[in-house]
């Protein structure tokens, strides 16, 4: 296995190095949501995926890939029940990384800051833009585990017959926004003198400043 890994190649189909300091904006935040839709354009699928990193009470370390729903001037956004890992986690400890990936552009970012739930008209509103398949499997969500696929299956069915129009939103849905203190933008180049800059806000928490990194 070590060797087969070893041969796969990396970076290969990347182009030049595109961005430049000089164009670099003082907010970084937009330009996450730009890198997205490059990425898209770029035929990379779901290029909103994000793996969201959260830390329990205990100190423990969790991450999963979901969707970005939203991103604005100074944030980011994704719902999740607030009884879920991650949203107990979040209650308990609101520091958060975040990390895009996106092969096709051979692009990067990391992001680090805090995140927290947004009101109940905000979630509202979030669950009701959603397919009706992503509104009824919200309903499945139960603590503990499940005893086999075909209860799941089942608990589906039922929720798709019981709830033929609107589909109600869960007391526990709830709109999550990551506010980023750090956000680094990774661009790879074959020859692996990769471009690297880091974003940090200030101690205020009002202005950006940008520093390039070592490869």
């Amino acid at each position: 296995m070590r060797d087969r890994l070893r041969r796969i190649s990396v970076f290969a189909h990347v182009g030049p190095i595109d961005f430049k300091e000089s164009e670099l904006p003082g907010n970084p935040v937009p330009m996450v949501a730009e890198w997205i839709l490059a990425a898209h354009a770029a035929g990379q699928p779901e290029p909103h995926a994000m793996s969201l990193c959260t830390v329990n009470a205990e100190g423990i370390p969790s991450s999963r890939v979901l969707l970005v729903k939203d991103i604005d001037t100074d944030r980011l956004f994704f719902a999740t029940p607030a009884d879920s890992r991650k949203g107990i986690d979040i209650a308990s400890n609101p520091h958060v990384a975040a990390h895009f990936y996106w092969p096709v552009t051979g692009r990067q970012v990391r992001i680090a800051g805090t995140a927290f739930g947004l009101d109940r008209d905000a979630s509202e509103r979030d669950f009701a833009e959603r397919g009706r398949g992503s509104r009824l499997s919200a309903h499945l969500h139960r603590p503990g585990p499940l005893p086999d696929r075909r209860t799941a299956l089942d608990e589906f069915q039922r929720l798709d017959a019981l709830y033929p129009g609107q589909v109600p939103c869960p007391p526990s849905w709830t709109l999550y926004a990551i506010t980023p203190t750090e956000v680094e933008f990774w661009e790879a180049s074959t020859d692996r003198v990769h471009h690297r800059v880091r974003y940090h806000r200030d101690t205020a928490g009002d202005a950006w400043r940008q520093e390039l990194l070592w490869p």
